[in-house]
């Protein structure tokens, strides 16, 4: 979106000069006055990052502007006004594809790029490589068989405690020291790591994960808010936030193929993590830039950490941290009680925090972000389209070449290339096609083969090829989440100040984490209720199954 569109300030005796002089004779002067327009209000949006937009402008002036800019953009698209994918551009977008102020250099510009990325890679990354591995976690640690969700379940739990609260930290204070500080912290927690897998300290292994899910939790919101401030609104920033999206199944399947490579040295697991994530705090060092917080509106002040809400902080805390707990070990314990009661009070706390949400001075998300056209069904469906994928097919598709048809850790890790090539092109394509296609449209797209995971699979038995139907299932269903996550958070940075970045980015990622949660637990259940054969076949049929509707009902809400 334009400065001109956002209904930057420029005089309104202008605009009005300029709507009435709009006859055949006198078209040409109406061009050049809002070529001038144009000009003037980009210089203006771009020499002042720290102040956000101001009003719409009046419904009579902003009808005359678009009347005027269509006959401009008409007259400006005869010149050879390109970006390198060929896409025309207005002088003011194309001004917006220029490299922030705040690198000097393409590769100091790349180098950011990727450390933002390594965040969301991070997440999936430390997922992966204790998944296709996971028999032998059992046995170097001596877990009993239903205390293995808990090697994913503990690194979920502390994620979805972090990402609530941090979103909305580092908005209020400088982001760079919490990246370096949380790459830090893994670092040396996968070094602690290394000396815990034994029995005498599961515990201890346990904590482990659960603090790399608390760090990873602050680089995926901190890198979120980086982005999302750094970035306007344009063709550069679908491109970013698209290159982002693609490290999460890239991750994915580096995770699986390193616990594949490494399941008979699992120390190494840790100790290859550490001098990787050592390595990108270094780079974070070097390549974040110093931002500072924002006014959330122009003319006030820059907000801080005074302005934190304490109070929708530990409702937010608490609701996500009960459910978590309360549905990861609900499926380990047969739904004892307890667990019950701890749903029931992360639910009681979730309906809390919206209620006190709309009471504090400043929200941890702005209230205004509820009342965009489309947000609702937006966030349902990525909830229910994401719970899908992670709870209903992901974990039980490898669980099903693993212990159905009896393939070792590195050739389940192999099977899931498909999610790492696919993954790739999904975001390239959106890069390419956002600002071409309405978003919806590819937002409806990905809800649509997020079913293709389920589709694939419930034909399967123990002798079915991996070519035959395992091998288009990956690809297609790969298409889902990412093209759901690029669209869903350009969409949500773009709706929100700049000093809520952080925060809307954390919104997006706890939806996330709770619906893997709730969808794998349900899908657990359901398993576990009709699982009668020897094999297993039956609860695998019933988790695809449920995964299947659940993704066709996130159709309805696109």
């Amino acid at each position: 979106m334009s400065p001109v569109a956002q209904g930057s300030a420029i005089p309104s005796k202008a605009f009005d000069t300029a709507s009435h002089s709009l006859d055949e004779k006198k078209e040409h002067v109406a061009v050049e006055a809002v070529r001038e327009l144009s000009s003037s209000a980009s210089s203006d949006a771009d020499t002042d990052d720290d102040e956000e937009d101001v009003p719409d402008i009046p419904a009579h002036l902003a009808i005359s502007l678009s009347h005027v800019s269509r006959n401009l953009s008409r007259r400006l698209s005869q010149t050879n006004s390109r970006v390198p994918g060929g896409d025309e551009l207005e002088p003011a977008q194309k001004k917006q594809q220029d490299r922030p102020k705040e690198f000097s250099t393409v590769t100091a510009e790349i180098t950011f790029i990727a450390v933002c990325s390594m965040s969301l890679m991070m997440f999936s990354f430390l997922i992966g490589n204790v998944t296709a591995n996971q028999q032998q976690f059992r046995d170097a640690l001596g877990l009993k068989n239903a205390e293995i969700p808990w090697i994913n379940g503990a690194f979920t739990t502390a994620n979805g405690l972090s990402v609530v609260i941090s979103g909305s930290i580092t908005d209020l204070m400088p982001p760079k020291g919490l990246l370096v500080g949380s790459f830090l912290g893994i670092t040396i927690w996968h070094v602690v790591g290394v000396f815990s897998i034994t029995p005498d300290l599961k515990i201890l292994f346990f904590v482990v994960r659960a603090l790399q899910g608390l760090f990873v939790g602050v680089l995926v919101s901190g890198s979120i808010s980086i982005l999302g401030r750094v970035y306007k609104p344009g063709l550069r920033k679908n491109r970013v936030f698209s290159a982002m999206a693609a490290c999460a199944p890239f991750g994915f399947w580096l995770g699986l193929l390193q616990g594949g490579g490494l399941a008979d040295h699992l120390k190494w697991v840790y100790g290859s993590n550490a001098i990787i994530s050592g390595a990108f705090s270094l780079a974070a060092y070097l390549s974040i830039p110093n931002l500072q917080p924002v006014a959330d509106k122009p003319g006030q002040k820059a907000v801080s950490m005074r302005q934190f809400d304490y109070i929708g902080a530990a409702l937010a805390i608490t609701g996500c941290v009960c459910l978590l707990f309360g549905l990861t070990q609900g499926a380990v314990v047969h739904w004892a009680p307890y667990t019950l009661a701890l749903i029931g009070v992360g639910a009681a706390a979730i309906v809390g925090l919206f209620v006190a949400e709309r009471y504090v001075a400043r929200p941890m998300i702005p209230t205004t972000l509820w009342q965009v056209k489309g947000f609702m069904p937006l966030m349902l469906a990525y909830f229910l389209g994401f719970g899908t994928f992670f709870g209903g097919w992901q974990f039980f598709a490898v669980q099903f070449w693993l212990r159905i048809q009896g393939a070792a850790p590195m050739t389940v890790a192999l099977y899931f290339l498909p999610n790492a090539i696919v993954g790739v092109l999904a975001t390239w394509i959106v890069s390419r096609i956002l600002h071409l296609v309405p978003g919806h449209y590819i937002y409806a797209t990905s809800m649509i083969c997020f079913t293709m995971g389920s589709a694939f699979f419930l034909p399967q038995t123990p002798t079915t090829s991996y070519w035959a139907l395992g091998l288009p299932g990956v690809a297609l269903v790969t298409f889902g989440p990412d093209l759901a996550f690029a669209a869903a958070s350009i969409f949500i940075t773009s709706n929100v100040p700049r000093s809520y970045q952080g925060s809307a980015g954390s919104l997006l990622v706890t939806n996330q984490n709770l619906s893997a949660a709730i969808f794998t637990s349900i899908a657990e259940a359901i398993g576990g209720r009709v699982d009668a054969g020897p094999e297993g076949r039956l609860g695998s049929r019933a988790c695809g199954r449920f995964g299947g509707s659940r993704s066709r009902a996130s159709w309805l809400q696109r």
